[in-house]
């Protein structure tokens, strides 16, 4: 029986991956709300020209991804080289070249050359690792006249909040300096469609229609319905419905925020939105001869960026007409949001003539289009909304979401059909690791407590607190000093780095390097970020030195055999293995030869997968082994921890268990804490707004503090399980229990009656609960009134 998929969204990603599953074999529906196909890369015809929703260009560095472009679209391609300039200037007369470069540096005013030249040969890269802002990391990059003149106005623009305002985490992690001028996408393949850029997807709709697949336009999605976390039904706009199947498969590329409605969760994530305004010249073009777009970083401006579709295709346009896109950044309900229109075009026409671009007299119509979700907004504390949202949506196995709006993270074509390339892989996968079977519990026995330097780990014992420095030491060794500064002022009981080769630890060509933009060196690789971070041997040494004055334990997670032959050089005394190092069989048999204790997280892993592991450990003659309970998502959600399978874990293996918390905050640590966690491994930093891929989810030194005082008191809390009155409680005894009282004067040998007995506090006669004993019986002695009574008096 054939496999089913219903896709939300007939964009890039949704017709890429609805194509590619019909290709398997699969059956799909695709439910597009709007009345056409194509999304944010749609084509469409106005008058007499063809215009895109904003300049698309084909381009990758990927040959894969390029010889599969050329094979199934090539005849809609023209290949060539772009170029584009920034505008700047009273007069928007002063264009420079970009990308940057340093023959361009050359032709600039001899006084700012110096400048520019001057701050380049002075950068200190360690400023990068200190940068708190946008502003101050670009500086750090290029020098504070090029943020200046390229990086301040210009994203101010684009993202609607000051450089100051935004995170270190939204800066370019690279800045390509050319050393000569050359296109926008030098060294990679690049092309433009033909017919727009939407004549590609015109293709693959319509291999979509001869594959048997169903295109649903005009049937957007109203409501999910859903039982115990299983899909159910689809609510569609025109009071349809559609049942679903528990295998049956959702593929959402709606914005996530949307996505989140549907299922009753409430998010803040926001999507920052483009309006294009289209103005019709009759000329034969608009834009300067051999530039294809413009920048403008001018407030005066509403647009920050001009292009001209038929620089890209004369097919575009009739001979002696053009038509140029002039895009604008808005935000809900601002002033662009709320301008109609022809206040929007009449403006921007406005603007366009005061560049000197064009003339009004030449002007014959506009049109405007609005999408409200393409630029995700990184707001501070995105990163833990979004890891509650993809918590919550993790919870509906037949989910997944795909694309820009659908993944909150803003990507190009080629990033789009590679990501939706490898979901349809991992859904049609037989093999795929979401196969695998659990395997029973074991029954393998290690030691019950471990000694790291005479320091015991386990059951009775102070729980351990590791900081995690791993990479926040942003490729700054003074940085990593005060790391372990702040971790021993703290009160931590060791501090924990990375070591590796980068060129060993991750492939220039896995999925997530092929997903990041290098055009401009913007985005980095992972093997890119790792060689800025690696660690040498000398740096080691000295960390290692640093720690050992300091009186804190400093160890690693080694992530190759080199790495550990290095560090047992240095003579570490222990290890750290990471989740997806579980199933690394010759590094764990390399690691527990050394015979040195262990500690192993199990992010990603079965009780199987962990069982095995334990068992090539202790094939090594290694007994001394700490599991860290995981879960490998960075931020983790609260929801998502399963902090009980510390227990299970426990029982299953029989040796100290603890936990690697990747949470924002302490709460989940603490509560680990309280049910028993002998190890707490979190993420350590200076100052969570500082750049890096872990800071945001990291303990700054105040909160790691309240972390280890916990840890000091927890065992002394838990206490040792006998219910009994305490030695602290027989004060509040004495004072607040109640007691028998004598309500009256009571004379010797007069029976005591129930009118002459009240009861009260503070302690000091007899409980209550001999009430009944006491009435009835005769005064031995007189007996004043609100006095206890004890067993003398009567």
């Amino acid at each position: 029986m054939k496999r089913r998929a219903y896709i939300f969204g007939a964009g890039v990603s949704g017709l890429v991956s609805g194509w590619k599953l019909l290709e398997r074999g699969w059956d799909v529906t695709i439910l597009e709300k709007e009345q056409f196909h194509g999304g944010m890369s749609r084509t469409w015809r106005w008058t007499d020209f063809l215009i895109d929703v904003g300049p698309h260009i084909y381009h990758t560095p990927d040959k894969m991804l390029t010889e599969f472009w050329e094979r199934e679209f090539g005849d809609l391609f023209i290949t060539r080289d772009f170029w584009c300039k920034n505008v700047k200037g009273p007069n928007f007369d002063q264009y420079y070249d970009y990308p940057l470069s340093y023959e361009s540096f050359a032709q600039y005013p001899q006084d700012l050359k110096r400048k520019i030249f001057s701050e380049l040969e002075h950068l200190n890269p360690d400023e990068k690792a200190k940068a708190h802002n946008y502003k101050e990391y670009v500086s750090a990059l290029v020098g504070p006249t090029v943020q200046d003149m390229f990086f301040q106005n210009y994203p101010q623009k684009l993202w609607g909040i000051s450089t100051e305002e935004m995170t270190a985490s939204w800066a370019p992690k690279r800045i390509e300096l050319r050393k000569s001028v050359t296109p926008f996408y030098h060294g990679q393949w690049n092309a433009v469609g033909r017919y727009g850029t939407g004549c590609v997807y015109d293709r693959i709709y319509e291999k979509i229609v001869k594959l048997g697949g169903n295109v649903m336009l005009g049937h957007g999605i109203q409501g999910l319905e859903h039982r115990h976390n299983v899909l159910t039904a689809l609510q569609l706009e025109n009071d349809q419905s559609i049942i679903l199947e528990p295998d049956d498969i959702v593929i959402s590329t709606m914005p996530i925020s949307f996505l989140c409605r549907l299922l009753g969760l409430q998010s803040t994530l926001a999507f920052r939105g483009v309006t294009s305004v289209y103005l019709a010249f009759d000329q034969e073009y608009v834009l300067p001869d051999g530039l294809d777009w413009l920048y403008f970083d001018s407030p005066e401006l509403w647009f920050h960026r001009l292009s001209e579709q038929k620089k890209f295709s004369v097919d575009c346009a009739v001979p002696g007409k053009t038509c140029v896109t002039a895009e604008i950044a808005y935000s809900r309900n601002d002033a662009i949001d709320n301008l109609g229109p022809e206040r929007l075009i009449e403006g921007v026409l406005d603007q366009v003539c005061r560049t000197g671009l064009a003339q009004r007299h030449d002007f014959i119509d506009g049109t405007v289009h609005r999408q409200p979700a393409v630029y995700p907004l990184l707001h501070k504390d995105y990163q833990h909304e979004l890891a509650k949202v993809q918590s919550h949506l993790g919870l509906f196995k037949q989910l997944y979401s795909l694309g820009t709006t659908g993944e909150f993270n803003y990507a190009d074509s080629q990033i789009l059909f590679l990501k939706a390339f490898d979901l349809v892989d991992i859904l049609t996968d037989q093999h795929s690791e979401f196969s695998q079977v659990k395997r029973k519990q074991s029954t393998a026995v290690l030691n019950t407590t471990v000694s790291l330097n005479g320091r015991l780990i386990g059951e009775g014992h102070r729980p351990m607190i590791i900081a995690e420095a791993g990479l926040n030491h942003n490729g700054n060794l003074e940085l990593a000093r005060q790391l372990i500064d702040q971790a021993a002022d703290t009160g931590c009981d060791a501090i924990k780095f990375q070591t590796y080769q980068s060129t060993s630890r991750v492939s220039s060509k896995i999925k997530s390097v092929r997903y990041a933009e290098t055009t401009l060196g913007e985005q980095e690789t992972l093997l890119e970020m790792f060689q800025r971070l690696e660690l040498s041997y000398n740096d080691h040494v000295k960390l290692l030195d640093y720690a050992r004055q300091r009186g804190i334990e400093m160890f690693s997670t080694p992530f190759d055999t080199s790495s550990v032959d290095m560090l047992e050089s240095l003579g570490v005394t222990l290890y750290k293995v990471a989740s997806f190092d579980l199933v690394n069989v010759p590094l764990l048999k390399y690691i527990a030869s050394t015979k040195k204790p262990m500690i192993v997280s199990t992010g990603m892993s079965t009780l199987g997968q962990i069982e095995e592991a334990l068992e090539i450990i202790r094939g090594e003659g290694n007994g001394n082994v700490i599991l860290l309970h995981c879960v490998s998502s960075y931020p983790a959600a609260p929801e998502d921890m399963n902090l009980r399978a510390i227990e299970t874990l426990k029982k299953s293996f029989r040796i100290p268990v603890g936990l690697s918390d990747h949470t924002l905050g302490t709460m989940v640590s603490q509560v680990a804490l309280s049910i028993g966690a002998n190890v707490i491994e979190r993420h350590f930093t200076l100052d969570r707004s500082l750049e890096g891929p872990d800071h945001i989810l990291s303990s700054e030194p105040e909160e790691m503090r309240h972390l280890t005082r916990c840890s000091h008191l927890i065992n002394h809390v838990l206490g040792d399980g006998v219910k009994k009155i305490e030695a602290c409680e027989y004060e509040t005894i004495n004072a607040q229990r109640k007691s028998l009282y004598s309500r009256i004067d009571i004379p010797a040998g007069e029976i005591v009656t129930s009118d002459a007995v009240t009861i009260k506090g503070p302690g000091g006669g007899l409980q209550p609960r001999y009430i009944d004993i006491v009435i009835g019986r005769t005064a031995r002695r007189d007996l004043k009134a609100d006095h206890p009574i004890t067993w003398e008096d009567v």
